[in-house]
């Protein structure tokens, strides 16, 4: 059976359909697209990003096994149709545009192929997508962090190695030019900054097969969980506090990037415009606790062990991102990690209170509940595990202390809360997605 034919017997008549037509939208609009801008130039066709309206498709895919997204099928019969639609090659090349950002190279179907029937050329590129379906892996590069390369390297791996997921770390200096001689073993000469370069070091990877496209939202889900899970154990068991600005750098994180592509991905600034599951997997390893300035983490021998004992507690979140696309996903663990990450970085003591407070409404207060907002809390947390409806009392009333006064004072006593509050919120997600398994 070929590929084009196991995808639609895998996902139905009804799903492929709906492909299809999204294809059909996405020529009429490419069709319609001004092919000059306002100065003359040649004005590419930029298709739409579609992954948001595909979510359930998504999950069907990955159910499914397909190691493929439903972008890439939308992709190859947009740019089939594209092909039969327009009427000259410089037309097609300019309405087809470059896709996004993962796309396919190989994808730009050739103008002579418009010899072969529509249904042929259709074969013949869901072949090739089979074809792509390789094992690749995702790198994000990792800063603002204070460490020894050799040590990190070894609490890396000693975390992956409990895990028993395929993350892999390039850290270590002297480990990396052996690594890039397993890589391309015939280069001339090797050097620690070209390998260096080749890996993004120091960087944390995702190893996953699939097409391009599956493999950055599928790796991107893993590598965005494992650094927020992190930099929050890394918050909540620091190695050092640091009370002033010096040699702090706070890093933007870089588009994340495939291994092997020797490309290093430009910083992204505008990750706030995106839905939690939806941002880039930040490296950025900086916080902030409560003295109005960030600092580095510190990670070292001095809080090890109680960093990898945290993370590797929480295994049961990454057991959910194999299918990253279920709802418990994207609905709680996504968001709830995000607004905890905030709470780490933001530097008012005050706003890190409401921040926590709004994770538990996230986690407990139905959807469009705007009142009584408090005693869903209390009902959830007393579900889960009543022996911290007591914290919860001491974190509600420093919470209304702030709204009212417009200040917490800092102290230890509220530091100590902050820590221990965001650790049993952690604990309360681990309960939650526990208990929904039961059901």
């Amino acid at each position: 059976m070929d590929f084009l034919s196991r995808i639609k017997k895998t996902i139905g008549p009804a799903v492929y359909y709906k492909l299809e037509k999204i294809a059909d939208i996405e020529v009429s609009l490419a069709l319609n697209f001004s092919l000059k801008d306002t100065e003359g130039n040649d004005n590419y066709y930029r298709p739409r990003f579609l992954i948001p309206d595909l979510l359930a498709e998504c999950e069907l895919f990955e159910r499914c096994q397909l190691n493929i997204s439903p972008v890439d099928v939308v992709n190859i019969l947009f740019k089939c149709k594209l092909l039969f639609a327009c009427n000259s090659e410089p037309e097609y090349r300019i309405r087809a545009g470059n896709g996004s950002f993962v796309d396919e190279v190989h994808f730009l179907i050739p103008w002579d192929k418009k010899v072969l029937s529509p249904e042929a050329v259709r074969h013949e590129y869901f072949e090739r997508l089979n074809a792509f379906i390789i094992e690749r892996t995702l790198l994000v590069e990792i800063s603002s962090f204070h460490n020894d390369f050799h040590e990190l390297q070894s609490f890396f791996d000693k975390i992956f190695q409990n895990l028993r997921f395929p993350f892999k770390a390039f850290i270590n200096e002297s480990q990396l030019v052996e690594l890039r001689k397993k890589y391309d073993p015939k280069l001339i000469t090797y050097s620690v900054d070209d390998a260096k370069r080749f890996f993004n070091a120091p960087s944390i990877a995702f190893t996953t097969s699939g097409s391009s496209q599956y493999s950055f939202w599928y790796a991107s889900a893993w590598l965005r969980t494992f650094l927020s899970l992190l930099k929050i154990s890394g918050f909540i068991h620091p190695g050092q506090i640091e009370f002033t600005n010096s040699e702090i750098d706070a890093m933007v994180p870089t588009f994340p990037t495939f291994l092997g592509t020797n490309a290093k991905g430009g910083y992204c600034w505008d990750e706030d415009k995106k839905e939690p599951w939806e941002k880039f997997p930040d490296g950025c390893l900086w916080r902030s606790h409560g003295y109005r300035t960030i600092t580095k983490i510190w990670l070292d021998n001095r809080n090890f062990n109680a960093i990898s004992k945290h993370l590797i507690s929480y295994k049961s979140i990454f057991e959910i991102i194999t299918n990253p696309w279920n709802k418990r996903y994207l609905s709680d663990i996504a968001p709830t990690l995000d607004i905890l990450c905030s709470a780490t970085h933001i530097q008012e003591l005050g706003a890190k209170i409401l921040l926590i407070y709004c994770c538990l409404e996230h986690l407990f207060v139905p959807l469009n509940v705007r009142s009584g907002n408090k005693k869903y809390i209390l009902g959830g947390i007393h579900a889960l595990n009543s022996e911290f409806i007591e914290w919860f009392d001491r974190l509600y009333k420093l919470r209304c202390d702030y709204a009212h006064k417009g200040f917490v004072k800092r102290e230890d006593k509220t530091l100590k809360l902050v820590f221990e509050s965001i650790s049993n919120i952690l604990e309360l997600l681990k309960l939650k997605i526990n208990s929904n398994r039961l059901i």
